[in-house]
């Protein structure tokens, strides 16, 4: 399962709290991109309800979403926050590590 660091939860709950969306939750969606090699593309989006099926992860004040395809590719992945001059949400993904451990052969 998607693990949600308390630096990211604590970052995603100040965010909703400034846009004034605290009853929203943060949507993942990860896709296999063009290459293999290359792991899976993410995509971040606030949404209000969650979608039948959907996986739901309480990270303190927050809920994240994932769609079935999106939890089996982030079973083993850590959403974490970095402050600073780079600020953001990241996804590190040990599965997408190891697919892309030896370069990419398609010139990704």
């Amino acid at each position: 399962m998607l693990t949600v660091t308390e630096r990211a939860a604590q970052a995603l709950y100040q965010f909703l709290q400034s846009e004034g969306k605290t009853d929203y939750a943060l949507r993942i969606v990860a896709q296999l991109g063009g290459c293999s090699c290359c792991g899976p593309a993410y995509g971040l989006f606030l949404e209000k309800e969650s979608a039948p099926g959907d996986t739901i992860i309480h990270a303190g004040p927050v809920k994240i979403f994932l769609d079935q395809m999106s939890s089996a590719l982030l079973d083993e992945a850590t959403l974490d926050f970095m402050d600073g001059p780079e600020q953001g949400f990241f996804i590190d993904n040990p599965k997408a590590h190891a697919e892309g451990a030896g370069g990419c052969a398609c010139g990704g």
